[in-house]
């Protein structure tokens, strides 16, 4: 048997559970709260600390940089012989004694002389050999070149700057032309700082800072101590046991809180980070060298020792003024950062787990209450599921749920009724949303509902949608959907799922979940049964709310299984209309696919088989809405709306068949390519002739000049003839007589072909070719012309009889293409043949004739006549039947209008710019005059400004402009045609 475990003792669990999840998910949020305090604070404090190290380092060198600027200016810079440099001795201690930073200032000239100044310190005595005279301050050393000798001196000065001793030292030999300082300072106009290092003569860090004279004979410089800043290091503020240390970005250590300096550095060297013994050191010195830090950023590195010693390592690089940068280090043991967030975990770990045993009485004692009732629920529960609706279990609890659970199960004995008359009157309904309308009212009456909902799935926005709602048997609007994936508890999340959900709601929930449906106080039976359809799959849900005070005298079980039974035959009917209606959309969206693909042929008529469609149902709507006139009989069922709406999206569908580069022709001579490449070649080779000919006339260099003359002035012609070929291509309003001629005199010109041009031609293009005999070449051609194998033959099956089965009345062209050169050219008007424009014309016949072959339904009967008649005229000149006003219905003439202003305004025409407003609404005027378009339909359009409403969706701004419409009605009052 399987163990099972009390209610109590689950809610009991949970709570403590809960108790203890929630004690420790503040103590560790606690302890990362400190942590990340340790850490923030310590970085902030670190920034700060390293800006105030770089400000101090900033404002100790820049008084040296401007001391040595200055001196730069000073005459010892010229000075050549000892007593001329120690004249300036005064100027150099006073720039010494005032930056204490400054342990010598010195220059090196251009012929290798040396003169330097120092402060005489402990450790300059320490480097002497000898002792120096008592009360020595400077230290002067000289070298002076007389001729071909270098004499090297030292001279002692007390602070009045009295000269105590001179020593001769004939070992001082030093160039200062061979060190670093003094090369880079010549190639810079600035200061230049060199790369830190330790001083010769006091054993101290620093760098050398050096700047040349403004004439080039002598560079000044100063030693710059770096060893305030070991002292400055020492007085920061630090955790325990963190270091600090101040290094270049050769890991050379400059300044460091500990002593750095035991023993005398005969390298001249700073000694490397390593040299301090601390093993994270070394791991710094590793990683720093591989790392560039950007001069103003910080970074954070991890760093581990090889005794598995876990520290971090605060870097901020910081601007010296050098090239060579200077890094700032804090270390810290990740011990130090650590440690008090661990004590204030562990204090809270402890406080919570006492806090817990203190409160375990009290929970299993709140959970044995609530979970009682729920014992007298399960008896109840028991007795329904045998079919005894007689014994009833009183049920106690203050626990709203469970109070409602109780009515729940007391209200599903309501007994089922009218289960036939309403499967019966459902059977009977097809329109969809009458037959919701059906479903949910008799259900609602059925079982003395106060309201309910009928959701539908909507795969297209993943939600459970409400399409009827009532209440009080009024019809509710504005409900929200249901995600299908909401993760929120929702009343219904069950039945979405595919479970029937019977329960009572609560104000609190009824307002969270329906709270568009009404408002009120006492809780209702929520009864949700889901709608599956017979692929198993929950189309929808029918939610229904039985009122809380029917629950004592009636069968709440059998009210519930009747919209059980309901629930089943509703979901038959709605997936059977559902289906019907799916099918009618997609054959809906199957015709806007064709519609939209035959658009997409021509990037010049894109969008015109979709805006066609919305100006037709515009003027239709206009005309059902007239209540006087002409139209006041004129309505539309659902039915003839559905053959409208197909009409109007497939009135062009023949346009499949039209070749598109008729559709999208731009100029005259333009196929499959514009041939006024060709023609322009043609000019090339003329003129190519013409040089070559007049340069056979001439054989003497002299006259070469005459030659030019003569080829530029026939050039310039043929210049000129071939723009105004160029110019005929583009087609014209009216293209005059005069301009026939001249092209009929420029395609007389000749030019000579020397090719064969029957070969790698098609088969078609050489059996035309083939009509007339072949030619010895070369030949002489005309420049333009109309050649037999121009002419396409028309098929069989591109010819239309006049007992033609569709009724059309057309002159069919003899030729299916004219592609003469000079045809072409001479074309009146646009860019058209009478070939090409039949074919693009041929599109409604194609139209016709495919929708005549589509098997449709009876109410769709009429299809092909709405949408094959937008080119008739009313006056019978229209094409492709000549039909008259009398013979088209007034859908048929709708669409005409709407095709026509369409076409008008366009803006992708290839051939032309789109129309305003008014010039479109008088063209259209003048049709009406001429009968061609219906004139009451015409009146209707400009008088319900449908115009205005379109332009504003799809014209540009500009072509919104202002309408006269009395002047566009002026006259058409008085017009009478033959019906």
């Amino acid at each position: 048997m399987q163990f099972r475990i009390p209610l109590y003792v689950h809610i009991a669990t949970l709570f403590f559970l809960l108790f203890l999840v929630l004690g420790f998910a503040l103590v560790s949020q606690a302890y990362r709260q400190t942590l990340s305090g340790n850490i923030t604070h310590e970085q902030q404090s670190f920034k700060q600390q390293g800006f105030a190290v770089e400000q101090s380092l900033q404002l100790t060198i820049t008084p040296v940089k401007a001391s040595l600027t200055l001196l730069s200016y000073s005459p010892i810079t010229s000075a050549t012989t000892l007593p001329q440099r120690l004249s300036a001795l005064p100027q150099l201690t006073s720039v010494l004694t005032s930056q204490n930073s400054i342990s010598a200032i010195y220059i090196g000239y251009a012929n290798g002389d040396f003169f330097l100044v120092r402060k005489f310190t402990n450790e300059v005595q320490a480097a002497l050999h000898k002792k120096a005279p008592e009360n020595t301050e400077f230290l002067v050393q000289s070298i002076t070149s007389t001729g071909n000798k270098r004499e090297g001196n030292y001279l002692f000065f007390d602070a009045n700057l009295k000269q105590l001793e001179s020593l001769f030292m004939p070992d001082y030999q030093y160039d200062p032309r061979t060190r670093i300082w003094y090369q880079e300072a010549q190639s810079s106009t600035n200061v230049v700082i060199s790369r830190s290092y330790i001083f010769f003569t006091t054993q101290e860090p620093g760098s050398t800072l050096a700047i040349k004279t403004p004439a080039g004979n002598a560079v000044i410089g100063a030693d710059f101590s770096m060893k305030n800043l070991s002292q400055f290091l020492e007085k920061m503020q630090r955790p325990q046991g963190s270091e600090v240390v101040l290094f270049d970005d050769q890991g050379q250590l400059i300044a460091s809180a500990r002593e750095m300096y035991t023993t005398q550095n005969t390298m001249h060297t700073l000694p490397l980070l390593n040299s301090l013994k601390i093993p994270v050191l070394d791991i710094l010195q590793e990683d720093i060298t591989k790392q560039a830090i950007t001069v103003g950023k910080h970074k954070e590195l991890n760093l581990k020792t090889a005794n598995n010693e876990s520290w971090v390592a605060y870097v901020i690089s910081m601007s010296s003024g050098s090239k060579y940068p200077l890094y700032l280090s804090l270390l810290l043991p990740l011990d130090t950062l650590y440690l008090p967030a661990r004590n204030n975990a562990l204090t809270g770990a402890i406080v919570t787990v006492f806090f817990l045993l203190l409160m375990l009485p009290f929970v299993w004692y709140v959970a044995k209450q609530t979970a009682k009732p729920l014992l007298t629920l399960k008896k109840d529960i028991e007795s329904i599921r045998n079919f005894d609706f007689e014994k009833k279990f009183p049920t106690h609890s203050h626990i709203s749920e469970i109070k409602e659970l109780t009515e729940a199960m007391n209200s599903m004995r309501f007994t089922i009724h009218n289960f036939i008359s309403i499967d019966n009157a459902l059977t009977a309904e097809h329109k969809f949303d009458s037959l919701l309308t059906l479903i949910l009212n008799e259900t609602l009456k059925a079982v003395a509902a106060n309201g309910g909902i009928i959701y539908l799935r909507q795969d297209s926005t993943l939600k459970m949608e409400p399409v009827r709602a009532f209440w009080q048997q009024q019809e509710v609007k504005g409900l929200t959907g249901i995600p299908l994936r909401d993760k929120k508890e929702h009343a219904l999340r069950l039945a979405i799922h595919g479970l029937k959900v019977v329960e009572t709601l609560d104000p609190t929930v009824w307002q969270r979940d329906f709270q568009q449906l009404a408002p009120f106080d006492k809780a209702h039976l929520l009864v949700a049964e889901p709608l599956i359809s017979h692929r198993k799959e929950v189309i929808g849900l029918l939610v229904v709310v039985l009122p809380q005070d029917h629950h004592a005298s009636h069968d709440i079980k059998a009210r519930v299984s009747l919209i059980d039974a309901l629930s089943g035959t509703a979901a038959v009917a709605i997936e059977t209309q559902r289906l019907i209606d799916e099918q009618k959309h997609l054959l809906e969206s199957f015709i806007e696919l064709v519609a939209g693909a035959i658009d997409a042929k021509s990037a010049y008529t894109g969008g015109h088989c979709q805006r066609v469609p919305v100006l037709t149902q515009m003027l239709t709507q206009a005309a059902c809405d007239q209540k006087q006139g002409v139209f006041a009989d004129f309505k539309l069922d659902d039915d003839q709306w559905e053959a409208v709406h197909i009409a109007s999206w497939l009135h062009d569908c023949g346009k499949v068949t039209t070749p598109e580069y008729i559709v999208d022709k731009a100029t005259k001579l333009e196929g499959l390519y514009d041939r006024i490449h060709e023609i322009r070649m043609r000019f090339e080779v003329i003129k190519r002739d013409v040089h070559i000919a007049t340069l056979k006339s001439y054989l003497d260099n002299e006259q070469q000049k005459e030659i030019e003359n003569s080829v530029s002035a026939l050039w310039k012609v043929l210049d000129d003839e071939f723009a105004f070929v160029a110019e005929c291509n583009l087609g014209c309003e009216n293209m005059a007589a005069v301009h026939q001629e001249r092209l009929q005199e420029i395609a007389k010109r000749t030019w000579q072909r020397t090719l064969d041009d029957r070969l790698g031609i098609s088969h078609d293009e050489l059996e035309r070719k083939s009509q007339n005999p072949k030619q010895t070449l070369p030949v002489w051609e005309h420049l333009l012309a109309d050649k037999p194998e121009h002419l396409i033959p028309r098929p069989d099956s591109e010819q239309i009889k006049n007992d033609n089965p569709w009724g059309f009345k057309v002159t069919v062209p003899e030729y299916l293409y004219n592609r003469g050169e000079m045809y072409s050219l001479t074309v009146p008007y646009g860019t058209l043949t009478n070939e090409e424009r039949f074919k693009i014309n041929q599109h409604i016949i194609q139209t016709i004739i495919m929708l005549n072959k589509l098997p449709f339904p009876q109410h769709l009967q009429n299809v092909p006549e709405i949408a094959g008649g937008h080119h008739e005229k009313m006056d019978g000149s229209g094409y492709p039947k000549g039909l008259h006003q009398k013979d088209l219905s007034i859908p048929a003439r709708i669409m005409a209008i709407a095709d026509i202003f369409e076409a008008l305004t366009a803006r992708d025409r290839p051939y032309k710019s789109g129309k305003t407003i008014t010039e479109a609404l008088q063209l259209m005027k003048e049709m009406t005059k001429k009968n061609h378009i219906d004139r009451d339909l015409y009146i209707l359009f400009v008088t319900s400004e449908i115009w205005r409403e379109y332009a504003k969706q799809y014209l540009l701004p500009e072509q919104l402009t202002e309408v006269d419409k009395a002047a566009l009605l002026d006259g058409l009052e008085r017009l009478n045609f033959p019906q």
